[in-house]
């Protein structure tokens, strides 16, 4: 009987559905930049829908508290598991063993997807810590009914045909306006969309054949305090103290795209993010033309912008290089760029999106991110190098002695950098 009751049990077992527990989702931690959060959101929904076993906690930084939030959280333990890196900062956290080491994971052949100049900022001492997200180049823009109201020519807005910044002087000085003669100016000749940011500023030096740093990236002196790169800084100081074709004290590139954007400015130095922005100012008819060089010298133009990195200390290693590949791939950098307009860091999706790159404006940015762009300095102070620089041109700016500001950066600069060694 008892044998018969078992057997019984054992039918009936065999008849019940059977329960299987899903495993529990993976949850990744990534510190994102605070973009519009209905876009960030497009992006994550559409990774956990080809990743259903990984869910994304997207924590939102604003950019004036990113890099502080990430000085405090990195040193302390495996989150975030995967982070936004500013690119040039690369070495910085790699040189503290924030970064997981990417080069196992990722192919040359694979590497070839994005542009060489992303690549560079991607690795520190010849390994490879970050993957490109974005990136970013400049130009010249111009305020065409400006040009035409005081009869001065368009400049070139073919691919590679630059003007001198000698030349822009000269425009720039045609093109500062006062226009009812009280004493204020009403149109300025040029602007510089990141008045005080070496992104923006070394190109100059660079064009006259200085470098920002040596090649460890732990020495200035002798680099910014080189005479191509003063020769540099005092034709950016006479802008706004000698020619006083630069207004002083704009503060920051949203500033400079309200004034180039209201007709307040003939030219503007800025990024190609400006492109889509300088749209929204109705009945603003803009061109841009190549960005400017010194004659004699090169052409050289900024490049770099965000980079993904997965923390060193993270347990979920295969989620984040999934999730890394997946953000930094073909699919999601269009999906990005239609969102929100950052440049793509991969030629690939240039050639996916021929209806936005084959216009003039991006051909031209095209060409220069192919052939001239050069990354910002390789240093592993460069949140250090950056913040101090940028207290020089301010100081510049405003009339302080060229020479004497970059001689003192430099002192400054290199003390803090000792630590590096």
């Amino acid at each position: 009987m008892k044998n018969r009751v078992i057997a019984f049990l054992l039918i009936i077992a065999a008849l019940l559905p059977v329960v299987v527990a899903a495993a529990p989702a993976t949850t990744l931690e990534v510190v994102w930049m605070a973009w519009p959060k209905d876009m960030v959101d497009k992006l994550i929904a559409g990774f956990e829908k080809q990743n259903p076993g990984i869910k994304v906690d997207v924590q939102l930084v604003p950019f004036t508290q990113l890099f502080q939030t990430l000085e405090v959280r990195l040193p302390t333990g495996g989150t975030p598991d995967v982070y936004l890196v500013d690119g040039p900062l690369t070495p910085s956290y790699a040189a503290r063993g924030f970064l997981l080491p990417l080069d196992q994971y990722f192919t040359p052949a694979e590497l070839r997807a994005w542009f060489p100049s992303s690549i560079d900022t991607s690795r520190y001492q010849g390994k490879l810590y970050s993957i490109p997200y974005a990136t970013s180049s400049a130009g010249l823009y111009f305020n065409k009914a400006i040009f035409k109201k005081y009869g001065v020519p368009f400049p070139s807005e073919k691919p590679g045909d630059r003007l001198t910044w000698e030349e822009v002087a000269q425009i720039a000085r045609k093109l500062t306006i006062d226009e009812n003669k009280d004493g204020q100016i009403d149109v300025w000749g040029l602007l510089i969309e990141q008045i005080d940011r070496p992104y923006q500023l070394l190109p100059l030096a660079q064009s006259k054949g200085a470098e920002g740093i040596s090649p460890d990236g732990l020495k200035t002196e002798g680099y910014i305090t080189s005479k191509p790169f003063v020769e540099a800084t005092e034709f950016y100081w006479k802008l706004f103290n000698e020619w006083k074709v630069s207004p002083q004290g704009i503060p920051d590139a949203a500033k400079s795209r309200e004034y180039f954007g209201n007709g307040k400015a003939a030219m503007m130095l800025g990024a190609e993010w400006n492109i889509a922005r300088l749209a929204a100012f109705k009945g603003l008819d803009f061109g841009l033309s190549p960005h400017p060089y010194f004659a004699g010298g090169k052409a050289v133009t900024p490049t770099g912008s965000w980079h993904v990195g997965i923390n060193a200390k993270t347990t979920k290693k295969d989620a984040a290089l999934t999730f890394l590949r997946y953000i930094t791939g073909r699919e999601a950098a269009i999906e990005w760029h239609k969102l929100f307009g950052h440049a793509p860091a991969r030629p690939d999706v240039y050639d996916a999106m021929p209806q936005v790159f084959n216009n003039p404006m991006w051909q031209i940015l095209l060409e220069e991110m192919k052939k001239t762009a050069v990354a910002r300095p390789v240093t592993p102070g460069f949140l250090e190098y950056e913040l101090m620089l940028r207290e020089t041109f301010n100081s510049i700016h405003y009339g302080a002695n060229p020479e004497e500001e970059l001689k003192n950066a430099a002192k400054r600069i290199d003390r803090e950098l000792r630590k590096y060694r």
